[in-house]
């Protein structure tokens, strides 16, 4: 079981990263820049991401120094990913790469399953409802009976593609480091989730009983992809496990990465390609502006991961717009917060991490009426008496 981030890491020095105050840039390559090539499917391609959100492929660019290219196609098997490597057009992309990344192998095994469960369908529901509501009423021991028939081709067919894409690539490019990202289990649910949902402990068990058969599946094409000679393996399965949806979608009815999860598959590939002495400023971003609420969900080990890659820059207490000043708009705003809060808002849900740890003025681990006085005393002294005053002369002595 992982653990969790503590109230003491709340503040982020404390905890290894130290908040970014701007907005990411990407430096520019240097000539000499190694180039990454991602390829495989739509976790590499980026679905599920907004405008301006960054997927693992440009934190790996940003850490490497490198320049990218991505090649990954939304619902690509194995079979397209070597539909890629055989593309003549794609020759000098490959054959220049000095780190190529590939996930792929999910889809595999997806897209036999999406069809069975659509067979089982009702009219109005996705993939997801459709697999919620079978755990509930079905057989789950006759679902994976189905299943099982269903998957062992396209299972065994992508096992065998693992090193058949490596040699191809190698006949390419001999020197490339390459790196396979493992699949991992995308219906990962909390317990508290599935109870408030209507599970009962009959459903749980019919829950967990897929969980284990489609865990399995994944450990079997992991294990292929972590054999396959002369490549690495950035396991974003163990990575993922016991806390997955937190790292996707499952819970908004998706299955594809968050931003924290490509943060977390981001460093998970970095730690495999090593020599990396670049901290990238928009995965410090990334995490700054989580809400609060998801922040202390982030294991401390998988939270640890992340910040080795994460630049540290200083951020200014009291300033909870980010403004780069403390003005009377962060007095406003910090009082507004806290007034939900007493109104039954969760303060932890409705401010970033970044907001938490610049209006928490005293470091008690939360945001109170103190931090709201302390911070107007604050900015009175500083902006409206003119005094040269600093903390802490504000704060209480501890």
């Amino acid at each position: 079981m992982k653990k969790l981030i503590s109230r003491n890491h709340i503040a982020f020095a404390a905890a290894g990263m130290i908040l970014a105050s701007a907005l990411p840039v990407f430096p520019a390559a240097a000539a000499d820049a190694p180039s990454v090539l991602i390829l495989g499917d739509s976790i590499s391609s980026g679905d599920g991401l907004k405008a301006g959100e960054c997927g693992y492929y440009d934190y790996v660019a940003d850490c490497t120094g490198g320049t990218l290219t991505n090649l990954a196609k939304s619902g690509a098997t194995t079979h397209d990913v070597i539909a890629v490597l055989d593309d003549a057009s794609n020759k000098d992309t490959i054959a220049d790469a000095d780190i190529i990344c590939i996930s792929a192998g999910g889809n595999d095994l997806m897209q036999p399953a999406k069809a069975y469960f659509e067979t089982l369908a009702k009219e109005g529901e996705n993939l997801i409802d459709t697999a919620k509501r079978v755990a509930k009423e079905g057989d789950a021991v006759k679902m994976i009976t189905t299943l099982t028939g269903k998957l062992r081709t396209p299972r065994t067919q992508a096992i065998a593609n693992f090193p058949i894409i490596a040699e191809k690539i190698r006949a390419l490019n001999p020197d490339a480091q390459i790196i396979f990202q493992t699949t991992y289990n995308p219906f990962e649910m909390p317990d508290d989730y599935l109870v408030a949902s209507g599970y009962s402990e009959d459903t749980l068990k019919k829950y967990n009983t897929l969980m284990n058969y489609v865990n399995n599946n994944e450990v079997q094409l992991n294990d292929a992809m972590k054999a396959v000679e002369g490549t690495k393996t950035a396991d974003v399965s163990a990575a993922f496990k016991d806390t997955g949806w937190l790292y996707d979608r499952i819970l908004e009815k998706d299955i594809h990465p968050t931003p924290l999860g490509h943060a977390l598959i981001a460093a998970t590939v970095l730690d495999q390609i090593g020599d990396t002495n670049i901290q990238s400023a928009a995965l410090a971003e990334t995490v700054a502006n989580l809400k609060q609420s998801v922040f202390t969900q982030i294991p401390a080990d998988d939270y640890s991961v992340i910040s080795k890659y994460a630049v540290g820059v200083q951020y200014l207490k009291g300033d909870f717009d980010n403004s780069g000043q403390v003005s009377i708009e962060d007095v406003q705003d910090l009082l507004r917060v806290y007034t939900n809060g007493v109104s039954g808002k969760k303060i932890e849900d409705n401010v970033t991490a970044r907001q938490f740890v610049t209006g928490d003025v005293n470091g008690d681990g939360s945001i109170s009426i103190d931090d709201v006085q302390y911070l107007l005393i604050y900015y009175v002294k500083r902006n409206v008496s003119h005094a040269n005053v600093d903390w802490d002369d504000i704060l209480p002595k501890k």
